[in-house]
């Protein structure tokens, strides 16, 4: 996205136009919703925390410091709205009724993809989603997750390994 057009309409957005906001939503909610999806691995859930987080954005642009820096802002406010979402699920047990997924029309090469991400358990799935989604190098990883370097580097080598796992043996079984 281009960062100058972002520094423009965070300026509106201050100054009170609401339409702003939605041009703000426009470009940027498809990369929100994926970083949640990556993180949460139920597309229900991931659409609430984005919708969380975009909500949360409008109601906080006033503390957005550099318009140009709003992807990265709108990214870190709904990782964290996905961190505290699994830290709330694991205070709850999750009724067998929630449990249970309902299918989607997605391409089968998407369908397998997330089905794979949603089996790695959650402390290899999270750097994995901060590196591709957020873009994020190791070391920020490590320092985000209080990890160290090389143990960020491991974790996201371990979720590929895991990944071409899952998707191979999908492949085989068919």
């Amino acid at each position: 996205m281009n960062d100058r057009l972002d520094e423009t309409v965070v300026r509106a957005c201050r100054d009170g136009d609401k339409a702003a906001y939605a041009e703000l939503v426009k470009r940027h909610y498809r990369h929100v919703f994926a970083l949640c999806l990556g993180v949460l691995g139920n597309v229900h859930d991931a659409e609430d925390v984005a919708q969380e987080a975009m909500l949360k954005g409008m109601l906080n642009i006033q503390k957005l410091s550099k318009g140009e820096q709003f992807e990265a802002w709108i990214l870190q406010i709904a990782k964290n709205l996905c961190i505290d979402f699994i830290r709330r699920r694991k205070r709850v047990k999750p009724l067998a009724s929630e449990q249970v997924m309902q299918p989607r029309q997605l391409t089968k090469e998407n369908h397998d993809l997330e089905q794979a991400v949603r089996r790695l358990p959650q402390e290899l799935r999270l750097p994995l989603v901060m590196y591709y989604f957020d873009k994020k190098n190791a070391k920020s990883i490590a320092e985000e997750l209080h990890i160290s370097h090389s143990g960020a580097c491991q974790r996201i080598r371990t979720a590929r390994k895991e990944l071409h796992k899952f998707l191979t043996e999908r492949g085989q079984d068919e």
